[in-house]
């Protein structure tokens, strides 16, 4: 049994001209039932580039810029809960902000309480500061509920060595180590959310959101993606 993160990316959660998709959202339903077929714990921690991306409007102040990002991704955290408790999932909502009569403040043995029980725990807001990523809330949420696998669910099948949309003979990557990645600075998370991935042992898998039900193939033995660990 595995502790895990599920960090999905807010561009997965688009479909056409919808900001989040049910379609999309069924595919997170789908993608849980699976990890507890096999036992596994889930957290999510999702991100907010479906409303906004801070690095495309430099010419807003940083501070600004990173806080309507980081309220984006509260945004997508109730999208999901709302779809997971319609689908009788126990689910709730965790934000380093508080949010009086709107969304509850639970302490961090409250959060690993409910987590243990079963119940599916959504990180919006990230860290809650100016100047960190999503990413960097992945690893805060598998700090604060003793994770030890996280699921990077993105646009793309796993790590490469350039930009498969810009190089088409770029090299997917089935495995890597954190050193390989910090050496030739592929682009997996940030550097922060690397190094301290490394420095707990945690597992990452780097894979298509569209291919969720390649995970029964993962927990089988097979290759999907790209694994990412110590080596």
């Amino acid at each position: 049994m595995s502790r895990i993160v599920l960090k999905i990316s807010g561009e997965a959660l688009k479909e056409d001209n919808q900001n989040v998709s049910k379609d999309k959202l069924k595919m997170i339903v789908e993608t849980i039932n699976i990890l507890k077929k096999y036992n596994h714990k889930v957290s999510i921690v999702v991100g907010g580039g479906n409303y906004f991306r801070g690095r495309e409007n430099t010419e807003m102040e940083i501070i600004t810029r990173d806080t309507i990002g980081m309220l984006g991704t509260v945004m997508n955290a109730l999208y999901i809960k709302d779809y997971l408790l319609m689908n009788k999932i126990n689910a709730s909502v965790s934000t380093p902000f508080n949010f009086p009569g709107l969304i509850q403040k639970y302490n961090d043995l409250e959060l690993r309480e409910k987590y243990d029980n079963g119940e599916i725990i959504i990180f919006g807001g990230g860290v809650g500061m100016s100047g960190y990523s999503t990413d960097s809330g992945v690893i805060l949420a598998s700090r604060k509920l003793n994770g030890d696998f996280i699921i990077k669910m993105t646009n793309v099948d796993g790590v490469y060595d350039s930009d498969p949309k810009i190089n088409l003979n770029a090299i997917k990557f089935d495995k890597l180590t954190y050193d390989e990645i910090i050496q030739n600075d592929y682009k997996v998370m940030d550097r922060y959310a690397i190094e301290n991935a490394k420095e707990n042992n945690i597992k990452i898998l780097v894979m298509n959101f569209q291919k969720y039900q390649c995970l029964e193939d993962y927990f089988k033995g097979k290759n999907i993606g790209t694994e990412v660990t110590n080596g």
